[in-house]
């Protein structure tokens, strides 16, 4: 049995995303988070042309030391192609901090057994993401237990105390983790500037009140220099009737992260003020639907909406999903053919893998093209150029609109100087090095490295 707390970080160190830290103390043996980096494998695969073998598990992955071999971490059927034996499972549990990819993703290798803590919205999003994208998002069955902010977590002498946090997921928290040596802080993804900010602030005062001897903080935008545009959500809010206001007789279309229920219903509202009914994919219909359940998140009706109508794209086939939910919202089913005769009466949802539906919708030239989502990383962004192809060859306009999820370096400097921890210790950032500036000692995590605090 350790007499020391300690930190281990398996991803997410001087990397954007892919948090997977393991907090170790005493017989507790727990996981924040599990998720997949941005510029995971991306020496060795290209999506969607050249990927690891499904097939074949983890096999890949162990090859080229993308994922460390652990014992009791993985499920069987993840290991039975490769040559690292099964063991059964050695850890107290997992506390996911919302639902994006870069903090959840790598569940799909997790033993099932396992317990997964994680808010109550977040599973109900993750039922309706794997139901909607089952082949690109299948984590498999696991041991799901859920929580609200309130709701303490005890597991194997540890106290795990959720706080939300407002970021651009609903369900999204913080976590204090009360050791036997202290509190031990961990921000997940968070921000100061959009509509929920309060949620952050309670985290920032819990935080500050348990004295903590780390932070664990996301720095995704602490950067030497901001290069986007950074609005608040009500400055979308603000813009983007003139941009819809201007397209009079246009088809308005708008790309946005499907899970970011507050952009949904920034824009929601933005077809209201202009006249317009706004058109949903059917997986982000479906998503709103599911949240019915959660009464704490306040979603549009897409079943009785008169302003929601729901796109369902001309298939081979359709899946089992799509034909149910197809029935349930009938009466506001549209397809290209509609949308094309009724452009300036609709804002029309339209994300990357959806572009090639310009060649039916055909929008008028000059349809003003909202992108609403982060502008690209670096100026080599292949995804970027493509979208940028197809707008200009349908001559449409691009226009950036976009709130980020997380804090920018003024923000986050306040943050850790308001909770005053010991020690700072930052992930999901690539500049790790200006958190120096903020006060506070920093103990720079390395790859695979293990802190004592």
């Amino acid at each position: 049995m350790r007499d020391i707390v300690q930190l281990t970080f398996h991803g997410g160190v001087r990397e954007i995303g892919g948090n997977k830290i393991l907090l170790e103390d005493r017989n507790a043996h727990l996981w924040l988070d599990m998720g997949q980096s941005f510029s995971f494998g991306k020496d060795f695969f290209v999506d969607p042309y050249l990927n690891a073998r499904h097939r074949f598990g983890l096999r890949d992955y162990f090859a080229l030391d993308l994922m460390p071999k652990i014992r009791g971490l993985y499920s069987e059927d993840a290991l039975a192609p490769t040559d690292f034996p099964y063991d059964d499972p050695r850890f107290s549990g997992i506390a996911i901090s919302h639902i994006h990819f870069d903090h959840i993703n790598h569940l799909r290798f997790v033993d099932p057994h396992i317990a997964v803590f994680l808010g109550e919205g977040t599973r109900i999003m993750l039922d309706s993401w794997m139901t909607t994208s089952q082949r690109s998002m299948d984590l498999g069955e696991h041991a799901w237990k859920t929580f609200r902010t309130g709701r303490s977590i005890g597991v194997d002498g540890l106290e795990i105390e959720p706080i939300h946090v407002d970021h651009s997921a609903p369900a999204a928290y913080g976590f204090l983790v009360h050791t036997s040596k202290g509190t031990i802080a961990y921000t997940g993804d968070l921000r100061r500037h959009g509509p929920h900010a309060q949620m952050t602030d309670d985290f920032v005062a819990a935080a500050k009140e348990a004295k903590p001897i780390a932070l664990v903080t996301e720095g995704t935008r602490v950067a030497p220099e901001e290069r986007r545009q950074q609005f608040t959500e009500a400055q979308v809010r603000e813009e983007a009737p003139k941009v819809v206001n201007a397209a009079k007789g246009k088809l308005v279309l708008l790309t946005f992260y499907p899970r970011d229920v507050d952009r949904i219903k920034t824009f929601h509202s933005v077809a209201q003020e202009t006249g317009r009914q706004f058109v949903l994919s059917a997986k982000t219909a479906h998503l709103l639907w599911s949240m019915k359940r959660d009464t704490r998140i306040a979603v549009p009706d897409v079943e009785r909406d008169p302003n929601i109508l729901v796109y369902f794209r001309q298939l081979a086939k359709e899946e089992s999903w799509e034909k149910d939910f197809k029935a349930k919202v009938a009466s506001r089913a549209v397809d290209a053919t509609y949308v094309n005769r009724h452009q300036g009466e609709l804002m029309l949802q339209l994300d990357f893998y959806q572009l090639p539906e310009l060649v039916d919708l055909k929008p008028a030239p000059g349809s003003p093209f909202i992108h609403s989502k982060s502008e690209p990383f670096d100026e080599e962004d292949v995804e970027a150029a493509v979208r940028d192809n197809w707008l200009k060859w349908f001559q449409l306009e691009h226009v950036q609109l976009h709130a980020s999820g997380h804090c920018s370096l003024a923000e986050m400097k306040d943050l850790v100087r308001s909770i005053n921890p010991k020690a700072v210790i930052p992930v999901h950032t690539e500049h790790p090095d200006l958190f120096t500036s903020f006060g506070p000692p920093v103990l720079q995590p390395e790859p695979r490295g293990t802190l004592s605090v």
